[in-house]
């Protein structure tokens, strides 16, 4: 059990980059801001793993993710500005745009364990 405690750092963090390379991937193809799609998607990957890779607690797992994910994303994206392609939509105008991607990219990925966790507890 500790062998997969130790695993579940590697595969948060290869989610986390996977996710976050394909979420700002899908959002610059459709001609929107990558930065928070990149969020959204490593949010929501990285609570989801950190439910399904947890040997134990799984629930408590994800919450803890949630948390120390939200503070790094804090410490990351803030501040965050417009980029250049805005022009005249605001360029260089700070926001909180990303931050806020990113979060709720994390509390759609808690709502699916959530569902998920009650899911498994009705069949027991």
């Amino acid at each position: 059990m500790v062998l997969r405690w130790f695993l579940l750092l590697p595969i948060v963090l290869g989610g986390f980059l996977v996710a976050g390379t394909l979420g700002s991937l899908a959002t610059a193809a459709v001609g929107a801001w990558h930065l928070p799609g990149a969020g959204f998607s490593a949010a929501l990957v990285v609570v989801i793993l950190a439910y399904v890779a947890a040997p134990a607690v799984k629930l408590q797992t994800a919450f803890c993710m949630l948390i120390l994910g939200g503070g790094i994303a804090w410490w990351l994206l803030e501040p965050s500005f417009y980029p250049e392609s805005y022009r005249d939509r605001g360029a260089y105008l700070p926001t909180h745009l990303p931050l806020v991607a990113t979060y709720l990219g994390g509390l759609l990925g808690l709502c699916a364990v959530l569902v998920d966790h009650r899911r498994r507890r009705a069949a027991h």
